[in-house]
């Protein structure tokens, strides 16, 4: 037989109720919040309460985690690191602290290490309920603007050796909280990051316990990953990924160097083919996979080969982006030909605008179907200024 029955004789069926929520509206009073999983519940009825003991060890090892957080920030920042907010949750941990500037590498890391060596200690995680008057009295820290009642219930942390000695506490907090017996129990504590909260309060996030040994292993298997894609051991990924960032680096001088070359070359063969418009030496042409750098080198260039009376505008496409250059020559500044007019007049054509020094100038647009129209009108609206 079953002691759960199965509704024989007119018996009611058990019924179960997962608590997701758990909540205090005020002092000495706690509301579950929860949704039925079967059966039919009635007010009245008897239940059995089971804790999940895993979640709940998760939570512990967050919450006790934060305690020494708390201090450990106080440690390193200074008094003014009092607690603005928490969230302990299962997975993860988040701490809100009052700071008026994000912490440093050297800060962070002398936090965590603070909060191992506290775990590594294996202090004594005592509770104890007292009067609120005597637990402010003796310096436990309360967490402002949160509700307390007269009687409160608070977390002592420890070094075993010095449990008698109330100025050696390690942490003194009021917390109505789920704690563990020892911090040992902890296993790790590793920060995630840190980020702004609001104005003058900061925010620590961090894993404990299960999860900080998931983030260790999925970060030792990604660091043992890049180590076979360097070829290199471990130990070398550091110094392997700045040798292969300056060889990168490197190549990348090199393909730009090669570009403006290349670039260089095929515009001196373009040179001859300029043509004039009442004296002025004009060239309109679209070259391919030019950066505005090398734009302004082949400017340079155009204007060493005609230094007086020359008009130049170059157009380039990356994609749906077009850029556009002009120079111009400066005795034609002085009639009235600027390369900014030049570029605006040839970029708002583009779908777009631009503009810049008379001698030099820079646009572009998105209409890459227009750009032969666009290059075409130079000529007329060369000769309309020289006119």
């Amino acid at each position: 037989p079953s002691p759960f029955g199965r509704g024989a004789g007119g018996e009611v069926g058990g019924w179960e109720i997962e608590i997701t929520d758990i909540r205090k509206p005020s002092a000495g009073v706690i509301l579950h919040i929860g949704e039925v999983i079967s059966g039919h519940p009635r007010v009245g009825d008897k239940c059995i309460v089971e804790v999940d003991m895993e979640r709940r060890g998760d939570i512990m090892r967050n919450h006790t985690a934060t305690h020494l957080l708390h201090a450990a920030l106080r440690q390193v920042l200074g008094e003014h690191a009092r607690q603005a907010g928490s969230l302990v949750a299962p997975d993860h941990l988040r701490f809100d602290f009052n700071h008026p500037e994000a912490l440093t590498e050297d800060q962070l890391e002398r936090v965590e290490r603070l909060v191992n060596e506290a775990i590594a200690a294996d202090m004594l995680v005592t509770p104890k309920t007292k009067s609120r008057q005597q637990a402010i009295a003796e310096g436990a820290m309360a967490l402002f603007g949160e509700k307390y009642g007269e009687t409160v219930r608070t977390i002592t942390i420890t070094p075993e050796s010095n449990v008698s000695d109330v100025g050696n506490r390690y942490s003194y907090e009021l917390c109505g909280g789920t704690h563990l017996d020892r911090t040992g129990s902890i296993g790790a504590f590793l920060i995630l990051n840190e980020s702004s909260a609001a104005a003058g309060v900061r925010r620590i996030e961090a894993v404990t316990g299960r999860g900080a040994y998931e983030l260790i292993a999925r970060r030792f298997k990604l660091l043992e990953q890049t180590a076979i894609t360097l070829k290199s051991a471990v130990e070398e990924v550091p110094q392997k990924a700045e040798q292969v960032r300056d060889e990168l680096a490197a190549t990348k001088k090199q393909i730009a160097a090669l570009k403006i070359e290349l670039a260089l070359s095929t515009f001196n063969v373009q040179l001859a083919n300029v043509s004039t418009v009442h004296g002025v030496n004009l060239l309109a042409l679209e070259l391919p996979n030019a950066d505005k750098d090398t734009l302004g080198k082949l400017a340079d260039r155009f204007r060493e080969k005609y230094p007086q009376n020359g008009v130049c505008v170059i157009a380039t496409t990356s994609g749906e982006q077009i850029v556009v250059m002009a120079t111009v020559t400066q005795d034609l500044i002085t009639k009235g030909i600027k390369a900014g007019d030049l570029v605006g007049h040839i970029s708002r054509q583009l779908g777009a605008g631009g503009g810049g020094a008379p001698h030099l100038a820079f646009g572009g647009g998105k209409d890459v179907s227009k750009l032969p129209e666009a290059l075409a009108s130079v000529r007329p609206w060369v000769e309309g200024k020289i006119k």
